[in-house]
């Protein structure tokens, strides 16, 4: 019996075979894989979002007939068949998924201020060539210089564009004189021919000056150069008040020379008087009344001297701080001591500053002939606006008339 069954065995063996080798051995290689089912590619693939279901899309506008017809605007299988939104090459890529986009990071634009070009009136002084100066304008972006008043030096313009002047040998007297805008003369308005440097205070209806042949210094016994204020405008033996009468009394106020007085009512100037240098007194306005308070030095052991002060800065010529006369700003602390100018090689200063605080005017031989040069304040290239040298080849007098001892005065 068991050899019966194993017989039996052995036949099923070959039998089985020989069916397998009567069939075609092709159609097994050949014969597909089974199609993964949707639920598979749902799984794998599909990111369940509103964006896939393009229901009430305001791009797509249905027609009339679109809305007449149920069957199109609402039939399941037009909306969202697995079909239409879970095909994998349409949704999402996994290399989507895994690298999203970066943008890289912008550098904002730098800002730069540009100021806006040049403009108003400067005034400035000529050597005759007889022993005396004559104020000259040049009137900015564009003009040529025109002589504005003979026989006068070292002017300063007031906010409204009149203008004061050291007047000197001039048939309608000496002393400091007034003009009007139009540079029409109004006539003197103090009375002693050594009055120097005019400067309006910032009201327009007072100034202070330098005068030497007043007051006697009294450590030396010897007259000395003082600093004076005014009352007003008019001549001082007109003043109602005695102490405006009074000049060598009640207005001197320091000894120095060249003073110019600050929007916050403070006068700086040159002194000698202990170490050179430029100081300041405080509440000049009050020094009449109550003596105010004594002079504090600015720059230490220097010849620099004031030409002009804008907002919280003051601006003067110097030739012993870069080893050649230079303009400069300093702020009234004392700190931000700029080189306004930087012209190692040649002469510069008289600084002076536009009515829109913006630009600096200075003199400047840099060219090798003398001129007006602007630059912006900020700092920049300069350029020259105005030919000193073509009014007169030299323009400068010597010793006390030199060139540093004058001022230009930028008006509107």
């Amino acid at each position: 019996m068991v050899l019966f069954m194993k017989h039996n065995r052995i036949i099923y063996i070959i039998l089985s075979a020989i069916a397998l080798m009567a069939c075609n051995s092709g159609d097994l290689l050949n014969r597909a894989p089974p199609t993964p089912t949707p639920t598979f590619v749902l799984v794998r693939y599909a990111t369940p979002t509103s964006t896939l279901i393009p229901t009430n899309t305001p791009a797509v506008e249905p027609s009339e007939s679109a809305i007449d017809t149920p069957e199109v605007s609402a039939t399941p299988e037009a909306t969202a068949t697995p079909e239409a939104t879970a095909t994998p090459e349409a949704t999402a890529t996994p290399e989507v998924v895994v690298t999203p986009t970066v943008p890289l990071p912008t550098v904002p634009p730098t800002k730069t201020f540009t100021p806006a070009p040049p403009a108003g009136r400067i005034a400035f002084p000529v050597d005759d060539g007889g022993g005396h100066y004559d104020v000259w304008v040049v009137e900015l972006p564009e003009g040529q210089p025109f002589l504005v008043q003979a026989r006068a030096r070292q002017p300063n313009f007031a906010k409204d564009g009149r203008l004061l002047v050291k007047t000197q040998g001039n048939d309608l007297g000496e002393s400091i004189a007034l003009l009007d805008s139009n540079y029409t003369w109004r006539g003197i308005i103090n009375q002693s021919p050594e009055d120097s440097y005019p400067f309006w205070h910032p009201d327009g209806a007072r100034y202070a000056y330098s005068n030497s042949n007043l007051v006697l210094d009294p450590d030396t016994a010897h007259l000395a150069p003082y600093i004076f204020t005014s009352c007003s405008l008019q001549l001082p033996k007109f003043e109602h008040s005695e102490k405006c009468q009074d000049i060598r009394k009640w207005g001197k106020i320091v000894i120095g020379e060249a003073p110019v007085w600050t929007d916050d009512d403070r006068i700086a100037f040159f002194t000698y008087k202990g170490d050179d240098g430029i100081y300041f007194v405080q509440s000049a306005s009050m020094l009449r009344e109550a003596g105010g308070l004594g002079p504090q030095q600015l720059l230490v052991r220097s010849n620099g001297r004031p030409t002009d002060t804008a907002g919280f800065q003051l601006f003067f010529s110097a030739g012993d701080i870069d080893g050649n006369w230079e303009a400069y700003a300093i702020d009234l602390d004392g700190t931000n001591l700029t080189n306004l100018s930087n012209a190692p090689l040649f002469q510069d200063g008289l600084p002076a500053v536009s009515p829109d605080g913006n630009w600096v005017a200075f003199v400047s031989d840099r060219d090798g002939r003398w001129g007006i040069w602007v630059t912006p304040l900020s700092g920049g290239e300069a350029a020259k606006v105005a030919d000193i040298s073509k009014i007169n080849p030299n323009p400068w007098g010597v010793d006390n008339r030199a060139w540093m001892t004058e001022r230009i005065s930028w008006g509107p």
